[in-house]
Order: C-alpha cells, then structure tokens, then sequence
C-alpha cells in the first residue's frame, strides 16, 4: 500500500529528503508492514513565507494547489493520500475528483478525540487567525458540544521558536504540555494537536499523554491518526468495496466531457 503525505507548501528541492526524514520517525511505527508513506512536494504552492496560508486569498489560490497534488498522487499510483496541515485544505474539494480515499489532519483528529475521550480541547500553533479558523473547523465537523470553552487555544510564537523545536522536539511538548496542562483543569479528556508540525514532534518526543492527578490524558497527533485513518481506509475499501469517498449528491464524479471542459475553461490540462 502507497500512502502519499502532500506538502501544504513547495519545498526547495535539496530540503525535501530532509524535512521528511525529520518526521518520519513519528508515524512509520504504526504502520502495517508493506505500507509506504511517500512524501509529495507540489510543484506549484506557497513558498518561502509560513505565514501565507493566514492570507484567506493566498489560501484559496493554495487549495487549489493541493487539489492538483491529490490529482498526481492519484496518478503515481498512491492507493490514499492526506494532506500536511491541519486546515485540511484542498481534501474537501479532492474528495470529488480524485477516485481514492483523501483525508485531512484536522478532522480525523478531532473525530479520533471524540471516540477515546468525552471532551476535547485543541492547541495550534501561534500564527495570526489560527484559533479563529480551527474554531471554524470544529464548527464545520459538527463537534462544537464535544468542544470544551475556550477549547482552542496557542502556546508560544511559532515563527519564532520552530528552529528551536525542530532541533529539539522536546521543547515543543515542554510548550504543548503546559498549555494542555490548562485545558485539562478545564475540562478537556483529550488533546489535539493542532498542527502538523507540532503533532509529530511532541510523538518524536514521547509525548503522547499528559500524566496529572492520576490521569493520563492523550495527546493526539494529527498526521499519525491521519495516516493510519487513510491506511484503514484502504483496507476497508478493498475487504468490503465500500466506496470512499462516498460517491452521492456533489461528490459523484464529474463526467469526463464535463472535466475537460470546466478544466479548459480555467486553462487547466485535462
């Protein structure tokens, strides 16, 4: 099985190798045998600023971008394909055009919180409009009640540290932890993670549960749910043919006549 991890942001060629194998470490343990996770860097995308995906235009322009990387990760042979970024962006939209599962960080996490735990509360990476648009997320899933108050909240800048926590994976979860250690004064039984860069890193560093009055709180990973959601999925699909996505209402295959032409109409191949 081929699972392809789609960067959200185009990578200098001589970075790639790198940036994978830094993260790696964090999700391969769970993998089934034979299951290979391929790293797939979009040939056009935002580059060179992290803060451009707050910029709702440069997101837009970007989700299409990862619709087209789940395109190629269709036709280099991926049986399943998730997106690097919590937003999820372009999985929606891919999700009617590409003919294997596709998932996003964001929401298998947060459906995973609400299946080991009752209340949930989600720490993202301290970039300008994060908390609102993780908010929008959790809305969008229809998991606001599972949501504890104030359930989305940011530990210290990320611009600013992620040199540091890449070089040290431990002092990110120092960082994630004291924050968490908060929302589960709240009322919070789960951690999410909210950040695919982040979530690996507090793995990388064994911080997979917040141990506090006798309790040990888990902290969730995104792209490692992500991964093994979209393995199952496979899995799934070829044991029973259940069709996923599922294939109703606007998430049927567009006809190939109507692909090319809406495609052209934009100056898109076909």
């Amino acid at each position: 099985m081929k699972i392809g991890l789609l960067s959200l942001m185009s990578i200098p060629h001589e970075y790639v190798d790198a940036s994978f194998a830094m993260f790696r470490p964090s999700f391969e343990r769970v993998l089934r045998e034979g299951t290979e996770v391929v790293f797939l860097n979009p040939a056009r995308a935002l580059s060179g600023n992290v803060a451009d995906p707050d910029n709702l235009y440069f997101s837009l322009l970007n989700r299409q971008a990862m619709v087209e990387g789940f395109l190629d990760a269709e036709r280099a042979g991926c049986d399943a394909a998730i997106v690097g970024c919590f937003g999820d962006p372009g999985v929606r939209e891919a999700r009617a055009v590409v003919d294997i599962p596709v998932f996003g960080p964001g929401e298998s996490a947060m459906h995973f919180a609400c299946q080991i735990g009752r209340r949930f509360a989600v720490i993202g990476a301290n970039m300008p409009g994060q908390q609102a648009q993780i908010l929008e997320q959790v809305r969008a899933a229809g998991l606001e009640s599972r949501l504890i108050p104030n359930g989305v909240r940011v530990g210290s800048d990320f611009v600013a540290n992620w040199e540091r926590w890449a070089a040290d994976p431990q002092t990110a979860a120092d960082d994630v932890a004291q924050v968490a250690a908060a929302c589960v004064r709240d009322g919070a039984d789960c951690i999410v993670v909210g950040c695919a860069g982040l979530g690996p890193l507090c793995t990388l560093a064994g911080f997979t549960a917040l141990a506090t009055n006798g309790q040990r709180v888990p902290i969730v990973d995104p792209v490692t749910v992500a991964i093994k959601t979209a393995e199952m999925a496979v899995e799934i699909r070829r044991g029973t043919g259940l069709p996923i996505p599922a294939r109703a209402g606007n998430l049927v295959l567009p006809a190939r006549e109507d692909w090319c032409r809406v495609r052209q109409n934009f100056g898109l191949s076909a």
